[in-house]
């Protein structure tokens, strides 16, 4: 009881702090364009009034941190930004703040509505199942060098990577227009073949007759060379790729947890700092990017303010009638999913109309579509918050089905649901499908065969 109410303190006096914030901006705010935006840190006041009842039930998920920090970024610090100066390359001057805020605080009451659905069971998050390395079998060992294989032999996709110190270079080959198309089927496949071949490899070095702690030193270093090696520009396909994978050591090496944590949190703010400066050089200019932990990137990244009046002024612009809501929703859902992108319509899908609001030229240029602008032109503006409340809800199930499994293959295929789903904002939502339906579909019943197979042995 007596923790509750020191948690109970804790939220109180941060959602003061937020009030306070949100009335410094509101006595300092000169941007005409975006007056209303010290809502938003009031907002993120009330929903922490509001989930102190049930927040030592949300501390015990990873997913309710990741929320968290976006919310910080998207609800705190963006607004602050705009008394400081700092300026929007795009969607600076708009009529429709209002609503971009209003859609923000609609949103904040479905996701409290969701926490409080994700925690009513008296139970609470199911205790960890202990996990296993791999068994260094004929299927596990068969699987490692068909992966590996199917990899070296897509020259073209192999292009698409580069590492973390060479993003400049693969810059220049994309402006240029000089990399080949690659194979759709692969690139959807390469996260969960690149996850399998760095657990085949640390099930190996846990079979050599070593102490646990070189063991676990030897995984970091395999999960740091992994984490080097970036998808085209995307940092956020660092975290994606590494996060799982740490939590797997995390579970491993009980032992060392604190050793894990601290490590890793060094090592990786090291490389996401040389993949920023690598993608913001000066030698990269042609290919648009600025500064980063700017007003502008961080509104781009994280679905800000801004990035919603840019989709609530594009919506309005191609007047979306009842009717074309339907082929908005399949082109967009099916747009990245192998045999089934053949019914995406270029015409009918919200990325190109977003980008195209922007640049002028929405299939040449790519900047994320906020997952409720989505379900603007899916849903109509009375309905876009469907998208956040369901990936919510399916946030929590992910993270709560990965503590049941006793497979670190199908630990960490929930594990990226439940992250993807949680970071819906920083995803655009034809990327975010394609992960659902690969895994669900393909991956975890496979590799629930492959698991009851290598128990029967």
């Amino acid at each position: 009881m007596e923790v509750n109410k020191s948690y109970k303190l804790v939220l109180f006096t941060l959602s003061f702090l937020f009030f306070c914030i949100g009335f410094f901006i509101y006595g300092k705010i000169s941007n005409t364009s975006y007056q209303d935006v010290y809502f938003l840190p009031i907002g993120l006041g009330f929903f922490t009034l509001f989930i102190s009842n049930i927040f030592v039930k949300l501390k015990s998920y990873f997913i309710f941190w990741v929320i968290t920090i976006q919310q910080l970024i998207r609800y705190i610090v963006i607004p602050f930004l705009f008394i400081t100066g700092d300026k929007l390359k795009f969607g600076s001057t708009t009529v429709n703040e209002a609503y971009a805020v209003s859609m923000m605080l609609i949103e904040l009451l479905f996701i409290l509505i969701a926490y409080h659905i994700c925690t009513f069971s008296k139970e609470g998050k199911p205790k960890k199942r202990k996990l296993d390395f791999l068994p260094l079998n004929t299927i596990t060992t068969g699987l490692f060098f068909l992966f590996v294989l199917i990899i070296a032999s897509n020259r073209s996709f192999l292009h698409k990577l580069s590492f973390v110190w060479d993003i400049a270079t693969y810059l220049k080959l994309k402006v240029s227009g000089d990399l080949e198309n690659i194979s759709p089927l692969v690139s959807i496949m390469f996260p969960v073949m690149r996850a399998y071949i760095v657990l085949f490899i640390f099930s190996l070095i846990n079979s050599f007759k070593l102490k646990q702690g070189t063991k676990l030193m030897l995984s970091m270093l395999v999960v740091l060379i992994n984490a080097t090696v970036i998808i085209g520009i995307s940092r956020f396909s660092i975290v994606y790729a590494s996060f799982p994978l740490i939590l797997l050591l995390v579970y491993f090496y009980p032992d060392y947890r604190k050793k894990v944590v601290t490590y890793t949190s060094v090592f990786f703010g090291l490389i996401l700092m040389i993949a920023s400066l690598a993608k913001f050089s000066g030698n990269t200019k042609n290919a648009d990017v600025g500064g980063f932990f700017t007003l502008h990137q961080l509104n781009a990244y994280f679905g800000g303010v801004a990035n919603y009046a840019i989709g609530y002024d594009s919506y309005q612009k191609n007047q979306v009638n009842p009717f074309d809501k339907y082929y908005y929703f399949v082109s967009d859902i099916t747009q990245n999913i192998p045999v089934l992108s053949k019914f995406s319509n270029d015409n009918y899908k919200t990325n190109i109309r977003f980008n195209n609001h922007i640049y002028g030229a929405g299939r040449s240029r790519d900047q994320i579509v906020p997952v409720s602008v989505a379900g603007l032109y899916h849903f109509s503006k009375y309905f876009f918050y469907i998208y956040i409340f369901v990936l919510t809800v399916l946030a929590f199930r992910f993270e709560t089905k990965a503590y049941t499994v006793n497979s670190p293959v199908l630990f960490f295929l929930y594990i990226i649901l439940a992250f993807g789903c949680a970071t819906s904002m920083m995803i655009n939502i034809g990327s975010l499908s394609a992960t659902l339906f690969i895994n669900l579909v393909v991956f975890i019943p496979f590799f629930t065969i492959i698991n009851k197979l290598n128990l029967t042995k």
